[in-house]
């Protein structure tokens, strides 16, 4: 069957497949996933910190190493997405985090313990950028702000359902559960990813492999969409490929640099947030089970605030929103330390300050769709987003030095919290420009 339009411009037009929404919804649950072990550290830290007894100095490191692993990963992982494809790529991540975390459950010591850590970063890294590049390339120009807060939102979503499930768990076994479950979870995804999530018509128009077509039109015809009988000229495809240099020119690199900064302080407040969050209710002597579920109402703070963020919107410009939020997610952050004299004032307080937090997090996706043009959109998140993951060891580490210098958790908080004031005091004098589409 003869169509007008190429194919990838037949999926950003026209409305979308039940099995297109099947491919988002998965990435979601896939960003749920690395919700999850991102955080299964935070969780397991109380248990590990009893039984080899660290310091506070050693717990900040531990807590951080994954985050070097993301910036390898997004790194790394996101250029062969580029070049080998989506698919391949979600594959090997899911591998490499099955493999991290089942390691990490069976470490003897904390230097195997944070080897496996760096390796399931990687993964993370890597299906991070993935799952929200896959869903926007099945997704129609209508509904693709839709799906990347869907994936946004699956991450605090998958932190939440890991608090849930670990909170009974951790009451039984001792912190290795953590990452049993986690392996367990990954592994399960193999098989869904690699039966269920075909290449992206996206990735094959751009890179045309000699059967490129033949794929193509397999692809149209699962969706359910017209199969084409020919491709648009290769030069077509490759007109959009601006690359990274292009957001340092034609007045974008101001933007580009704010962007970076701001990212990278609010993250590096978000992460000392959830992750020292159970070590410091365990040390107010609570149990493991109980500080999961502190992070786990934090957690569905995060959800909330995630979709809030996306139908408010839809009514008030992005910048001043995104400006509101940074600012009172610091506020939470400094004020946390004065409501710790019951589980549920942490459990109020952390709820009001994860939504905030997760809020500013999603809301950064849309600062990128209005600060980029159309044709640089994935190079600057890409950008932004790998910087920041690599500023995000940061957030966990300067607590434990800290700490072990001798200051208060409400001193600790204060210093913290300044990532996400600075970010919203960069993003108040932020002028985006969009430059053509």
């Amino acid at each position: 069957m003869t169509t007008e339009i190429g194919p990838l411009e037949r999926l950003q037009q026209a409305p979308m497949k039940i099995r297109q929404w099947h491919v988002v919804i998965l990435c979601a649950c896939i960003a749920a996933l690395d919700g999850y072990d991102v955080l299964s550290i935070a969780f397991a830290a109380p248990g590990i910190t009893e039984q080899w007894g660290l310091s506070k100095a050693t717990l900040g490191v531990i807590l951080s190493l994954e985050l070097v692993g993301m910036a390898l990963g997004s790194i790394a992982m996101g250029a062969l997405a580029d070049t080998r494809g989506r698919r391949p790529t979600m594959l090997l991540g899911l591998i490499i985090l099955t493999i991290g975390m089942s390691v990490a459950g069976l470490a003897p010591n904390e230097y195997v313990l944070g080897a496996a850590r760096i390796f399931t970063g990687i993964g993370i890294g890597g299906l991070l950028a993935t799952s929200t590049a896959t869903s926007s390339d099945y997704c129609n120009h209508k509904n693709r702000s839709l799906a990347v807060v869907l994936v946004a939102g699956g991450f605090p979503f998958g932190i939440y359902l890991g608090a849930t499930f670990l909170a009974p768990l951790l009451k039984q076994y001792d912190w290795r559960a953590t990452f049993y479950l986690g392996a367990f979870v990954s592994f399960l995804f193999i098989p869904l990813v690699y039966f269920l999530v075909p290449e992206t018509v996206s990735f094959l128009e751009r890179k045309r492999p000699k059967d490129s077509l033949a794929r193509i039109q397999k692809i149209m015809r699962h969706l359910g969409h017209p199969v084409p009988e020919n491709l648009p000229p290769l030069e077509e495809a490759k007109a959009a490929n601006i690359g990274v240099t292009g957001l340092f020119k034609n007045g974008l690199a101001p933007i580009t640099c704010i962007l970076i900064f701001a990212y990278f302080a609010n993250v590096a407040t978000y992460y000392y947030f959830v992750k020292w969050l159970p070590t410091i209710v365990a040390d107010l002597g609570h149990s493991a089970s109980q500080a999961a579920k502190v992070l786990g109402v934090i957690s569905l703070g995060g959800v909330a605030g995630s979709i809030g963020m996306s139908i408010v919107a839809r009514f008030i410009p992005i910048r001043p929103l995104m400006v509101s939020c940074l600012a009172l997610a610091a506020i939470g952050v400094a004020v946390f330390p004065y409501f710790t004299e019951t589980l549920e004032s942490m459990k109020l307080v952390g709820f009001i300050t994860g939504a905030f937090i997760f809020a500013a997090i999603s809301g950064f996706f849309g600062l990128f769709a209005t600060s980029f043009p159309s044709a640089l959109l994935g190079s600057g998140a890409g950008l932004v987003l790998g910087i920041g993951r690599g500023g995000a060891v940061l957030g966990p580490m300067i607590p434990g030095f800290l700490f072990a210098a001798g200051l208060a958790l409400t001193q600790v908080a204060m210093v913290m919290a300044a990532g996400s004031f600075l970010a919203g005091l960069t993003v108040l004098f932020m002028r985006p420009k969009k430059t053509g589409t």
